[in-house]
């Protein structure tokens, strides 16, 4: 830099490397999701901006040499002159030589490479947002899906739940219906029952008339015939029970 020091160009060095690390480190910080990353790339933004804007009061480094390196060719024809005597005394005491400019080109050089670096590291940080956005998207979407599955297997339980009492149902209709069908069948031999006493009552009943008939004829045939008379009656009596007794749990078992 013109009309500045060694120290002084050292110092401003030291300050625009340690404002692009700070740049660095809080970019490093905000991919990590640091707590701190968004201080720390605030404050590296902000004191590489300051140094930037210093720059752009001062005037062009190297601006003072390149003067001087046009000067030299048409100076050359001229050994003997004293100002240039004087001028090549000057770059020795500085320590310009062509080893030290080719050093601070590339130093320079090596300082825009650092600015255009600083441009990507702002491109990752701002990629790295919108990854962060979006995977807080697919995470929302996870849940909602992680919800759907919940409800989905909660129907499918109620449906299995309800398959299963359709079962019991249908089983509980099936055993009716064989209860029923052996209620019929019980039924029907009971009827069948009932109809065979009614043919030996009637069957007993013509015996009866006859025996009435042929009672007439004498008196110890009446005797007789009223003995039987008597006899049947019991039986008879007997029969009515038990058809009694048959017709009562007919009913109950209905």
């Amino acid at each position: 830099m013109a009309g500045t020091s060694k120290s002084t160009e050292r110092l401003v060095n030291i300050i625009v490397c340690v404002g692009a690390a700070v740049v660095i480190f809080g970019a490093w910080a905000k991919i990590l999701h640091k707590p701190f990353a968004d201080i720390m790339l605030t404050l590296g933004l902000l004191t590489e901006a300051a140094i930037f804007l210093v720059y752009a009061f001062l005037p062009p480094p190297g601006a003072e040499m390149a003067a001087l390196a046009e000067a030299l060719p048409k100076m050359s024809g001229n050994t003997g002159n004293p100002a240039l005597q004087n001028l090549d005394k000057m770059m020795q005491e500085a320590d310009i030589t062509p080893t030290n400019l080719k050093r601070l080109s590339d130093g320079f050089n090596k300082l825009g490479t650092t600015v255009n670096q600083m441009k990507d590291v702002s491109d990752v940080v701002a990629a790295t947002n919108d990854y962060a956005v979006k995977t807080k998207e697919a995470a929302g979407a996870l849940g909602q899906m992680k919800d759907a599955y919940v409800k989905s297997a909660a129907t499918m339980q109620s449906f299995n739940d309800a398959s299963e009492s359709t079962k019991m149902f249908h089983g509980q209709v099936q055993t009716l219906t064989k209860n029923l069908g052996s209620l019929n069948t019980i039924y029907e031999l009971e009827l069948q029952d009932t109809n065979n006493h009614l043919k030996a009552m009637n069957k007993f009943y013509g015996n009866l008339a006859q025996a009435s008939e042929a009672m007439q004829g004498s008196v110890e045939d009446a005797k007789k015939t009223q003995d039987q008379i008597a006899m049947l009656a019991k039986n008879l009596g007997n029969l009515n029970q038990i058809y009694g007794n048959m017709l009562n749990a007919m009913q109950g078992r209905a």
